[in-house]
């Protein structure tokens, strides 16, 4: 089994059904072979994924349909890196271009938000609520708790 699965326990709710879930889950894996269990704690970094990724599904969903998810994403992180970069903090891990030299063409590598920093991700989550106000995005439940726990976490 080469996909990866995250399961997130977080001790609300029924944590039995939960285990059990767990349980199933790698039951059903081992008939493919040998399973590899990891217990971990989400990092800040994964939440804040999370939180980012709710906004940015809204503003795709309600202003850029015609293209897929993952190219609005790419735009979004290239416009926010941009602005650190002319803001005079530039991200600590930017994008690159690279030269193919098949084509003949320079590539952009956008920069990875995995690789954001705390700061840097929060920062991201403030430019993905500017946007949205900007395009008159209605923000989701997902997103506007996401933004309420993130408020309330820089408040604190």
């Amino acid at each position: 089994m080469s996909k990866e699965i995250a399961y997130l326990i977080d001790g609300l709710g029924d944590v039995h059904t939960k285990m059990r879930t767990v349980w199933e889950m790698v039951n059903k894996a081992l008939r493919e072979g040998a399973v590899e269990v990891v217990l971990r704690r989400p990092s800040k970094n994964r939440i804040q994924e999370e939180k980012y990724h709710a906004m940015i599904g809204d503003i795709h969903r309600q202003c850029f349909r015609a293209f897929s998810a993952e190219g609005v994403k790419a735009v979004l992180v290239n416009q926010f890196a941009r602005e650190m970069e002319d803001a005079g903090t530039p991200l600590a891990h930017p994008g690159e271009k690279v030269w193919d030299w098949q084509s003949q063409e320079p590539v952009y590598v956008r920069p990875s938000t995995k690789k954001f920093r705390k700061a840097e991700a929060s920062q991201f989550v403030e430019f993905l609520y500017s946007v949205g106000a900007e395009y008159g995005v209605k923000w989701s439940e997902k997103a506007l708790e996401a933004y309420e726990e993130y408020r309330e976490a820089k408040a604190a």
